[in-house]
C-alpha cells in the first residue's frame, strides 16, 4: 500500500502576469487538485492569489508574498518550507533558493539564457549585465546539480541539459506542457 505524501510547491509565480511559467502552475494546480485527493499539497502563493484561489481540503495555502528573484526569496523560503516537512518540493523555475537543503524536483523550461548572451542580448550596462549573468549560471547550476529531479517540456531542453551539465540523462524526465 503506497502512503500518503507531502507534496509543497512553490506557485510564487502563478497567474497569467507571469506567462508562460504562470500559466504552468495554474494548469498544474488545477489538475493536481483534481486528479489527487489523496496526497497532502502545501502551495506557497503571492497575496494577490492567496485569498481567491479555492483548493480541496487536502491543500494547504501559506502566504509567501516575496518576489522571485529576490533576496528575500533566498532568504525566507528555506525556513517556510522547513516547517512545513513536506517529503519533496516542487520549485516550477531554476530559482531554488540555495540555502535550501531538502529533496526537490525543479522544472527547467528552456536554456534561451545559455544560448542567447552578451551585450546584444540586454540593455543592461556591461559589468551590470555579466555580475547578473554570473548570478543566473550560478542558482542555475545548483538547482539543476541538486534536484532529485528535473521536468523539462521536450528532449531538446532535456538534451541542452545534458550538454552543459554533468548529470544523468535518468534524472531528467520529458513531461510535454499543455
Amino acid at each position: 500500500m503506497k502512503s500518503i505524501m507531502k507534496i509543497l510547491i512553490d506557485g510564487r509565480l502563478y497567474g497569467l502576469e507571469n506567462a508562460g511559467l504562470g500559466r504552468y502552475l495554474m494548469g498544474l494546480i488545477d489538475e493536481l487538485s483534481i486528479l489527487d485527493r489523496k496526497n497532502e499539497y502545501v502551495i506557497l502563493l503571492r497575496k494577490k492569489y492567496y485569498d481567491g484561489l479555492n483548493l480541496p481540503d487536502n491543500w494547504k495555502k501559506i502566504l509567501a508574498d516575496f518576489r522571485h528573484y529576490s533576496f528575500a526569496e533566498q532568504i525566507k523560503i528555506p525556513g517556510l518550507i522547513k516547517r512545513e516537512n513536506p517529503d519533496i518540493t516542487h520549485f516550477p523555475h531554476f530559482n531554488v533558493p540555495l540555502l535550501y537543503r531538502g529533496k526537490y524536483i525543479v522544472t527547467i523550461h528552456d536554456m534561451l539564457m545559455h544560448k542567447f548572451n552578451g551585450l546584444s542580448a540586454t540593455t543592461l550596462s556591461g559589468p551590470l549585465y555579466f555580475f547578473k549573468q554570473l548570478v543566473y549560471r550560478f542558482v542555475f547550476a545548483v538547482a539543476v546539480t541538486g534536484a532529485m529531479k528535473i521536468i523539462v517540456p521536450s528532449n531538446a531542453v532535456k538534451d541542452d541539459l545534458l550538454s552543459h551539465y554533468k548529470i544523468e540523462s535518468r534524472k531528467i524526465e520529458v513531461v510535454y506542457e499543455g
